[in-house]
């Protein structure tokens, strides 16, 4: 048995010592220690149950003397007598309000096992049957059920136990030394890591997150918390509106700065945006005293480097369970949340804040005491519809610093491709001309956009602000530039003389449980039109749109064309594809594009599959850029284009066109087998691609 010198302890650990003792609790022990957190490791090992069922007394004076329990479930926990009943002891201190009772599920145990006594648990209380009596197994399993219920730590879903061990080690200094703080220590963990590479040299970090995660609360606090250890010490909030308020020599005055030099300093800048003023503001990076540091925080990842920061600490944003006791703390401060419909739409809000702790706080004290989760839920949705100023002012900073061309990529992906494919969002945004490979670093560098498995991902919080941007453009004009509201769009479409138009910029249509008329005239004066979309997001409730007298025209700006299920037997004969770079048109009734041959020099990505009036499309001779070709399904195809030209084709699929014959297609993509590599994917599966990992489907028909 393992105790702490002192009478009194901070934390029992509770565990099997067979499991766990020179693995995982070891670790954990050891961590708690390095952080001056007295230990007691309640081993099961030599110690047994008195025949009354006292506790030794060793652990009884432990379990008196102790703040924090944390009991460690593994395979094997259950087959203990000792430790099932210190855990029932525990939880009779713990409804008094003795001591807090953190559960840890470890290995291949979940709550679920524990709670219904499941799998090796199961085991146990078999074993346990003859030995002890029934209101004694029932008090175990009640105990059992009990601390399953009580918010933990699974690791199941760590990468790592360093990962599990510092998430227990932040929980039990918050329950010992509470700031109100929630997920702050944490947080101040992954900085002290940091702070571990620190040299006798001057440190530079730079703390980086989205606005609202709570960049300056931790910067605070890690200065609060290491500020004994400098010979002085300087702590400047708000740096930017300081800076241009009071200017260099004032705000210079005001901190000081001069007696810092040379010093073994401590120095927090608060919210930087431009690194040269900081470094005006310090007179340098370098130019304190040995083993001084200088923390910054920005919401611009660049700024940081350019501060000559070593290392940089992001930011997480609140996780699941700690999101949902912020949110509630605000929401329901003077009750306990039990009712499950009111928990339900709590965590509701915290998916849809993404667990950014400036929204969860603005969100909470707007549904304050909502008693009913159904008037709860209908004011969120308000509020969502049309974010308040205080949220859309957190983040306006971040896109009023943008250039023009990434305030396009960041509106056209809020409005139109957030969870697209990365390829896809850059293939389109590079033909309108935003130099998308340096507009997406930025927009990630200002934490505005994640990329995230190849997938352009945006917080739904900051989708929704650069969609209030937009909106708030109907101000000044009668369209927005962008406009993705089915009601909204159906009025476009439907008006005989629309008006303002002009501006429009794109146009996402959802056809789900909508009928639209589409008038002739419709794109007539749509001159800025880069994106059509028209599509259905749920197939069982899909619509088509009609256009009983055809289609005069479509923009020359277009740069997408995705239009499902259209309904014409081809596209309008002046339009003009010279700036297209996709064309997308699945299911519909084309027999053939637009007749002769126009300038495709853009285009890179055709998909007419299951198209099956389509005979023809010798319109795609000149696309030189093309790269990929789905024909599949066309039934009535009776030919393709020479391919000779196209040396940049990847995919050529042709699966399911059964008029074509099979010299056809050999005389016309022979070039292609020698020149770009291009092969059938598998023995007459009418696929053909340079992708090696590409596989044709199951039912696809061959020749």
């Amino acid at each position: 048995m393992e105790i702490s010198s002192s009478d009194s302890h901070d934390v029992f650990i509770d565990f099997s010592t067979k499991d766990t003792r020179y693995s995982f609790v070891s670790h954990l022990s050891a961590a708690f220690g390095r952080r001056n957190i007295s230990t007691f490791l309640g081993e099961d090992g030599d110690a047994t149950l008195e025949t009354d069922f006292r506790l030794p007394d060793d652990i009884q004076s432990a379990v008196e003397r102790t703040s924090v329990f944390v009991v460690v479930f593994s395979d094997n926990y259950a087959f203990s007598p000792l430790c099932l009943e210190t855990l029932v002891t525990f939880l009779d201190r713990c409804k008094d309000g003795l001591v807090t009772v953190i559960p840890v599920f470890y290995g291949d145990v979940t709550p679920s096992i524990v709670e219904q006594q499941t799998e090796r648990f199961g085991v146990a209380f078999s074993n346990h049957q003859s030995s002890f009596s029934d209101d004694r197994i029932k008090r175990w399993r009640n105990g059992l059920i009990e601390a399953a219920k009580l918010q933990g730590h699974e690791s199941y879903d760590q990468r790592n136990d360093s990962e599990l061990v510092e998430e227990i080690v932040a929980d039990v200094l918050e329950q010992l030394y509470p700031t109100g703080k929630i997920g702050i220590y944490m947080r101040l963990l992954g900085i002290e890591n940091l702070l571990c590479k620190q040299s006798h040299d001057i440190y530079r970090l730079g703390i980086w997150g989205m606005p609202g995660v709570g960049k300056t609360t931790i910067a605070g606090a890690a200065f609060h918390q290491i500020s004994q250890g400098f010979e002085t010490h300087c702590l400047v909030e708000d740096f930017h509106a300081n800076f241009h308020k009071k200017g260099l020599h004032i705000f210079r005055e005001e901190n000081f700065v001069e007696k810092l030099r040379e010093k073994k300093v401590l120095v927090v800048l608060d919210d930087v945006r431009n690194p040269m003023e900081a470094e005006s503001f310090l007179g340098g990076f370098d130019c304190f005293g040995p083993g001084s540091l200088i923390i910054i925080t920005s919401r611009d990842k660049q700024v940081l480097y350019q501060c000559q920061v070593e290392d940089v600490y992001e930011v997480p944003t609140l996780n699941k369970k700690e999101a949902l006791r912020l949110f509630t703390r605000f929401a329901f401060p003077d009750k306990e949340l039990s009712d499950s419909n009111l928990i339900e739409v709590s965590k509701k809000v915290v998916e849809y804040t993404n667990g950014n702790p400036t929204a969860l706080c603005f969100y909470g004290r707007e549904l304050k005491d909502r008693s009913e989760p159904e008037e709860m839920e209908e004011d969120f949705e308000k509020i969502k519809r049309c974010p308040p100023r205080e949220i859309i002012d957190v983040f306006k900073g971040s896109y009023d610093v943008l250039s023009d061309n990434e305030r396009s990529i960041f509106l056209d992906i809020a409005c139109f491709f957030n969870g697209e494919k990365l390829d896809y969002v850059m293939r389109i945004l590079e033909g309108c001309g935003f130099f998308p490979h340096v507009g997406i670093d930025r927009l990630v560098e200002r934490s505005l956009l994640m990329i995230l498995q190849e997938k352009v991902e945006m917080h739904n919080l900051i989708q929704d602000i650069g969609r209030e941007i937009v909106n708030e453009e109907k101000k000044q004009m009668t369209w927005p530039r962008r406009v993705w509201e089915s009601s909204s769009i159906k009025l476009l479409l439907e008006d005989n003389e629309p008006k303002g138009t002009e501006v429009i910029e794109g146009i996402f249509l959802d056809t789900t449980n909508i009928n639209v008329v589409v008038n002739h005239m419709a794109f007539e004066n749509m001159y800025n039109l880069r994106l059509l979309k028209i599509y259905s997001s749920s197939s069982e409730t899909a619509q088509e749109l009609y256009l009983p007298e055809g289609l005069n025209s479509l923009p020359y700006e277009l740069r997408l064309l995705h239009w499902e299920k259209y309904p014409l037997r081809s596209l309008p004969q002046d339009f003009d594809p010279s700036h297209l770079v996709e064309l997308n048109m699945p299911y519909s009734q084309l027999q053939n594009l637009w007749g002769g041959t126009k300038s495709l020099e853009k285009l890179k990505i055709v998909n007419l599959s299951h198209s099956e009036q389509l005979v023809e499309v010798d319109e795609l001779l000149k696309a030189c850029a093309l790269e990929q070709i789905d024909l599949q399904g066309c039934t009535s195809l009776e030919r393709i284009p020479n391919t000779d030209r196209l040396k940049n084709l990847q995919l050529l699929n042709l699966s399911g066109c059964t008029s074509i014959k099979s010299e056809e297609i050999t005389e016309k993509i022979k070039g292609l087998y020698l020149e770009a590599g291009l092969r059938d994917t598998k023995s007459e599966s009418m696929v053909f691609s340079t992708l090696v990992k590409l596989e044709p489907e199951d039912n696809t028909e061959s020749l």
